[in-house]
């Protein structure tokens, strides 16, 4: 009995597997109007398609959605230049998946030639069989002509803040602009342009709180060459996002090595390198980390932060001395911290010139001044 139910189970599977294909090449001929009430319904019936195992391994599925989305685009786009109310996210989101869909289909799209005399397999030189492609110059063209559009469905959701969709079409643009096939067929963009877009992926990627992604692309967009709008700003908080993350499971030497290894690529980032200074200060403490923020300093004046890490530290190597001698005088704790504070002191200013709104630097100062007051120090 049991056998009869597994062989019945079977032939239902086999018969809703070709039942499914079937219901695939009647479709793919409905792909073929345009009429956008058709081609929207052929989108919505072969849904089931996609995760038939059959089917789903069938170029011909991802073929005739991708073609269905795109035609179904681009008469809402006609409809569009002619002054007729159309949705425009419903428009985006049927060119999103116009996209998705013939990428599936391109790595599908191969078929065996077959000798006409023979019915066998056409053999190449090596014994193997000869694989032609059936729908791979039309995606690609599809592909390559809608460039322009899903770049500018990106800037649409970018300036709508829909972080998700933003990132998500100016990742297709760039993989897509940058891709072999655009290159082959001369419609690959310019290292300008792919920056640029890359900037703005990992920009909505970032007010996702989406970090590691975001930094990548950051990256990306530097290494193209990109400089604006605070880019460098945006990569290093990315980064130091991720890092405190990794610090919050203490994930320290991951930390390090992925700040190590994010210098290498930008050695005279300064906050790189404090980010470096408060990762090792976790873990091994103060007289550790003061070398890198040091270091920052060194590599970028300007960087308000390092100054007061680099005092901060120097404060509290003093303080340390303080703490470890409960006991001494005045007399005999001075000679051994007022070099410290001496040295502390313009780092302090300098942090507090640099950035006079936070008051950090100031108050670690105030109390410095306090203690050579105490003490008797002129």
């Amino acid at each position: 009995m049991k056998k009869m139910i597994l062989f019945a189970a079977a032939i239902m599977m086999a018969f809703g597997a070709s039942a499914q294909m079937s219901l695939v090449k009647d479709l793919a001929k409905k792909a073929s109007s345009g009429n956008p009430q058709a081609l929207a319904e052929v989108l919505q019936s072969i849904e089931p398609a996609f995760t038939n195992p059959e089917s789903a391994g069938d170029v011909l599925t991802w073929y005739t959605a991708g073609k269905a989305a795109f035609g179904l685009y681009d008469e809402l786009y006609k409809m569009k230049l002619m002054q007729q109310p159309v949705d425009e996210n419903m428009m985006n989101e049927v060119l999103s998946g116009a996209y998705e869909f013939y990428l599936q289909a391109l790595p599908l799209d191969s078929v065996v030639e077959v000798d006409k005399k023979t019915g066998m397999p056409k053999l190449n030189s090596d014994g193997t069989k000869k694989v032609k492609t059936k729908y791979s110059k039309e995606i690609i063209g599809a592909l390559t002509s809608h460039m322009g559009d899903i770049a500018g469905a990106g800037n649409t959701y970018l300036q709508a803040s829909d972080w998700e969709h933003a990132a998500d079409a100016f990742g297709n643009y760039a993989d897509l602009a940058t891709s072999d096939f655009a290159i082959k067929n001369g419609v690959a963009a310019a290292d300008s342009v792919i920056s640029q877009v890359r900037f703005f992926q990992a920009y909505s990627q970032y007010q996702m709180q989406k970090f590691a992604e975001a930094y990548d692309n950051f990256t990306k967009a530097r290494k193209l060459g990109y400089t604006d709008n605070n880019i460098v700003d945006f990569q290093t908080s990315s980064l130091a996002n991720m890092v405190q993350g990794m610090l919050d499971k203490n994930e320290y030497d991951k930390a390090n090595n992925f700040i190590d290894n994010a210098l290498k690529s930008d050695p005279s980032n300064g906050t790189l390198h404090d980010i470096k200074g408060f990762t090792i200060e976790l873990k091994d403490g103060v007289d550790a980390a003061l070398p890198f923020y040091r270091k920052a300093v060194e590599v970028d004046p300007t960087y308000a932060n390092a100054y007061f890490d680099v005092g901060r530290c120097l404060y509290l190597q003093a303080q340390k001395i303080i703490d470890d001698n409960p006991n001494a005088t005045n007399k005999e704790l001075v000679p051994k911290i007022k070099p410290i504070y001496d040295e502390a002191i313009p780092f302090l200013k300098k942090a507090s010139e640099l950035n006079p709104d936070d008051n950090k630097a100031k108050n670690v100062l105030d109390d410095i001044l306090y203690k050579f007051e105490v003490m008797g120090v002129k």
